[in-house]
């Protein structure tokens, strides 16, 4: 289970912003009441909120470790180094 408070409330936003391109198009697309997510990153939880901000994260988070998958050869980042410098 994804936990909200493990996150940053910007990078909550932010995520959010990536999928929905607000976070006012987000609570319309989930049928969340408007400033829902602003109240849940200020404390005042709300299971439905919750739960769709997690589902955001969730994906995020997913997108991040798939991006990250095949980038760990140590000569990666070298291709643009001239070949003195290596």
């Amino acid at each position: 289970m994804v936990l909200i408070d493990e996150y940053h409330p910007e990078d909550i936003k932010a995520a959010i912003r990536k999928r929905y391109r607000s976070v006012v198009r987000f609570e319309v697309a989930e049928k969340l009441s408007k400033g829902s997510v602003a109240e849940v990153l200020r404390g005042r939880k709300t299971r439905r909120t919750e739960d769709a901000v997690r589902r955001v994260m969730r994906e995020e988070e997913r997108a991040r470790r798939s991006i990250n998958v095949g980038h760990s050869s140590r000569s990666h980042g070298a291709h643009r180094l001239n070949a003195e410098a290596r």
